[in-house]
């Protein structure tokens, strides 16, 4: 029936995990969880076991690192069930019908995305506001309004695909690390006229990075976007590449590389101490990628 899939790193997800299988065991269908720790240095050896403990939980730590994707198509390609639930470690199940109204929608040939809500009491909230404000303002959305734009409202935090779709999808070498794996994969799904189906079924962030982190990642995923642009894997359903294809017809990407030589660590650290606004990490994003000179010659060709 269904392989729930939890790709970590070093973290402990027992209580999304217990929730799962209480669900599962509700409902008597045939299931497994599998886990797969992505850190070989991993401290959560003992909590795997006990883990283990449960009916159908097949939790492990990778001897070696395999990377997010990686991680991903291992723990696919272990898993015996046609529909594949993949779950962020960070990903807590509020809702009692979560694993049940997934099951409503599971088709042979139809990706369903839940959507993503944000929790209200993170730790050290103040150091994580600009991650959490981004989250709320730009992530949460109904399921309504994700559907308007389905390939580019995808998300990999909370999705049901079937096996032999996933497992056709490609690898990007362009993406390392963090960043745009989510955006890939919609153009792949798009591609290949796979329909997409969001519905209000979220799971819940629980652990948000604070603004350093976060400033970091978010260098890196502009990295694997500039290098997506030099591929011809991406359209203007990316609001950041549209945006930046505009002002390089209009010849302002140099202004925006002489900004972020002016001013680009004092935005950085007055974003980091402001937490936000969002419109001003929005303009840091245009600096920073001006930075890396992606060239725009022509409309994103898929390859």
């Amino acid at each position: 029936m269904i392989s729930i899939l939890i790709p970590t790193y070093n973290f402990d997800p027992t209580q999304t995990v217990r929730e799962l299988h209480a669900q599962a065991d509700e409902l008597k269908i045939s299931f497994e969880i599998l886990i797969a720790d992505d850190d070989p240095n991993s401290g959560m050896a003992a909590t795997y076991q006990k883990l283990n403990e449960l009916t159908n939980v097949h939790a492990f730590i990778n001897p070696k690192n395999l990377g997010r994707r990686g991680n991903r198509d291992y723990l696919a390609s272990k898993a015996r069930f046609d529909f594949l639930l993949f779950l962020d470690e960070d990903a807590l199940i509020c809702n009692r019908n979560f694993l049940k109204t997934y099951l409503e929608y599971a088709k042979p040939n139809l990706v369903v995305c839940g959507g993503v809500e944000y929790c209200l009491n993170l730790p050290d909230a103040q150091k994580r506001k600009l991650r959490y404000s981004y989250g709320i303002f730009r992530e949460v959305k109904s399921a309504s309004d994700r559907n308007a734009r389905p390939y580019a409202s995808f998300i990999t935090f909370n999705f049901l695909i079937p096996k032999d779709i996933y497992l056709q999808l490609p690898i990007h070498t362009e993406i390392l690390g963090y960043g745009y794996e989510d955006t890939m994969m919609g153009y792949d799904l798009k591609y290949r006229f796979v329909p997409v189906l969001h519905i209000d079924n979220a799971a819940c962030h629980s652990q948000v990075d604070d603004s350093v982190v976060f400033l970091q990642k978010t260098n890196q995923a502009l990295e694997n976007l500039s290098r997506m642009i030099a591929s011809g894997k991406v359209d203007d359903d990316i609001k950041l590449y549209k945006t930046y294809s505009r002002m390089q017809s209009f010849g302002l990407t140099l202004l925006l590389r002489i900004l972020y030589s002016l001013a680009g660590n004092f935005l950085a650290d007055f974003l980091v101490r402001n937490n936000g606004p969002l419109w001003l990490y929005d303009v840091y994003r245009l600096m920073y990628l001006s930075t890396i000179k992606p060239e725009i010659t022509g409309p994103g060709a898929w390859r």
